[in-house]
């Protein structure tokens, strides 16, 4: 996903910032290591949720490489040309269809049972103590499919350093895959906000 951001970030730099572009490349890439050394080890590759911190934290070079020009709008309109891209997924992963809602259900409550496993094993030995923790389908729902995670490293990140006022666009990237999936994201809280976790449930989009 962070190579695919990138990519992103690149097209909206042509369009908006030619000029500029290049020496915001650059800077951004000085930047970056910074920022990651201050970051929570979260397992790196065997950790399947690391990905996002990172994706967060190249948006966050970007962010400080054009003088916060590339701010809350600039993710937004990344986010929407990136999702945009992965759209013709929909055409196979249309959750209004019982079929594949059923079959999306099955493969993912099992990887996230998974990871939520092997977060509990992890911390158990003192490792990945700030990665998320799942729970999944808290409600025993039958509609859709839904998780929490509790905790967020993004937001405890972003708290820290001073970039609170860019999760609500970094939240906003989950309502965007839903799109892809024909789904409609219903959720009350979230960490950025001040809850301890963030609830997701996914529904199919023409459902009531």
């Amino acid at each position: 996903m962070e190579k695919m951001v990138y990519k992103a970030i690149i097209r909206y730099l042509k369009k908006h910032h030619p000029d500029d572009m290049d020496n915001i490349i650059k800077r951004a890439k000085e930047i970056l290591p910074e920022l990651k050394s201050k970051a929570p080890d979260l397992g790196g590759k065997e950790n399947a949720l690391a990905d996002n911190l990172d994706m967060f934290l190249l948006f966050l070079a970007f962010y400080e490489a054009s003088d916060h020009q590339m701010a809350g709008e600039a993710i937004d309109e990344i986010i929407d040309d990136l999702y945009g891209r992965l759209k013709f997924l929909g055409g196979v992963m249309n959750i209004n269809r019982p079929g594949i809602l059923k079959i999306l259900r099955k493969y993912l409550y099992r990887s996230y049972q998974a990871y939520a496993d092997k977060v509990k094993q992890k911390k158990s030995r003192g490792e990945w103590l700030d990665t998320w923790d799942m729970v999944v389908n808290p409600e025993n729902t039958e509609e859709g499919f839904a998780f929490t995670l509790v905790g967020c490293p993004l937001a405890d990140y972003a708290k820290k350093y001073g970039y609170e006022d860019l999760m609500p666009h970094m939240c906003a990237l989950d309502h965007s895959y839903a799109r892809i999936i024909h789904a409609k994201l219903i959720r009350t809280h979230t960490v950025a906000s001040g809850a301890d976790s963030c609830d997701y449930w996914y529904v199919p989009d023409e459902r009531p």
